[in-house]
């Protein structure tokens, strides 16, 4: 268009000395139609080209987009393929989960089942011991209360009068005769200090104290019979006995302190079974007294 423009004028330059005005004029109002025609065009490149920019930034933003949704697209679709991977993984813990449940299930079941089996062997072990001990005791008490047969007449009239002398002494006793039995059982044991009803005969002496309410004479008596025969069967008896006589004189703590070692050696025992109500006994009266003390403070 600028060169166009360019030779017009340059034409219009060398006619102009031999062209009339009319025709001088036409040409004029030619060159400003091409002029406005030329600045017509220039604006219509210029929009042309802005529209081209714009849609050049259109397609970049397009472009711009679908590079993201592409790559949202790549980004879903491994997503979608470690989600798959996790799933699956996921699936195997819990299968294994599931196998080791099962087994520990069971094995604990076997547990159980082996242990309540041991508990009733072990029941029925203790029942069957219990009833051993309970048959022992009976044999020795009458052993013990049995006479020895005697190979000589001397020895057999001996073994007479020692059972004689035994039995009037317990029944001095069941008739309340208790300082009688006890001269007859302390004499038993000075005639017969091997006899088999010795032993008897001292635990007896202790009786007889605890019935009179001579309760430190039945403790020595108790005490020596404890340390003279520790296996015999009575000596929970003497124990009990013994207890309960250090409570009678107030000196509750060594009576709750024998009664106690009691219990620890002969559990589940007639003789135990006492001694915890004993305590038990105690114990309330304990709690009573200082209750009523802490009433009496505060009146």
């Amino acid at each position: 268009m600028k060169r166009l423009f360019i030779i017009t004028l340059i034409t219009f330059g060398l006619l102009s000395g031999c062209v009339s005005t009319s025709e001088m004029n036409s040409l004029k109002s030619t060159v400003a139609n091409l002029q406005y025609e030329s600045l017509s065009h220039k604006k219509d490149i210029e929009m042309l080209k802005k529209r081209q920019d714009e849609s050049i930034s259109e397609i970049n933003k397009l472009r711009e987009r679908f590079e993201s949704v592409y790559a949202l697209r790549e980004s879903q679709s491994n997503l979608l393929s470690q989600t798959s991977d996790f799933s699956k993984e996921l699936q195997n813990i819990k299968g294994r989960f599931d196998e080791n449940k099962y087994f520990l299930d069971k094995t604990l079941k076997e547990i159980a089942s082996e242990r309540e089996l041991q508990q009733a062997k072990i029941a029925a072990l203790e029942k069957e011991i219990k009833e051993l001990k309970e048959l022992r005791s009976k044999i020795t008490e009458k052993q013990e209360d049995a006479p020895k047969k005697t190979d000589t007449p001397e020895e057999d009239a001996s073994q007479k009068d020692a059972q004689s002398l035994y039995d009037d002494a317990q029944i001095d006793f069941k008739d309340k005769k208790s300082a009688q039995a006890r001269q007859k059982f302390e004499k038993f044991i000075k005639e017969n200090p091997n006899h088999t009803l010795a032993s008897n005969s001292q635990f007896w002496i202790g009786e007889t104290y605890y019935s009179e309410k001579k309760y430190e004479d039945a403790i020595l008596a108790y005490e020596t019979f404890i340390k003279k025969y520790p296996k015999h069967e009575k000596i929970k008896s003497a124990m009990l006995k013994q207890g309960y006589s250090f409570i009678e004189l107030g000196d509750r703590k060594t009576g709750k302190l024998i009664l106690e070692r009691l219990i620890e050696r002969y559990p589940r025992t007639t003789e135990a079974e006492l001694s915890e109500k004993k305590i038990a006994e105690l114990l309330a009266q304990n709690k009573k007294s200082a209750s009523t003390k802490q009433k009496t403070k505060k009146r």
